[in-house]
């Protein structure tokens, strides 16, 4: 018996958000940064950033939009 579970996931149709994970996204986007605990997280240093890579799958708009108006 294999414990392994799938799913697929279609990113140009998500699944819609409940009303409990809309309130916590909304509580979580009022919270100021200074109340966020980074204690678990390592800092990120300049070796990290040396190897990073850009996301190939990303894609880049060609250009800056420019507010009219």
């Amino acid at each position: 018996m294999s414990k392994m579970v799938q799913y697929e996931f279609d990113p140009a149709n998500p699944p819609k958000l409940t009303d409990a994970q809309k309130a916590e996204i909304e509580a979580l986007a009022l919270k100021p940064d200074s109340e966020i605990d980074y204690s678990d997280i390592p800092p990120l240093d300049e070796n990290f950033w040396r190897n990073a890579v850009r996301n190939p799958y990303l894609q880049r708009e060609s250009g800056l939009k420019k507010k009219t108006g």
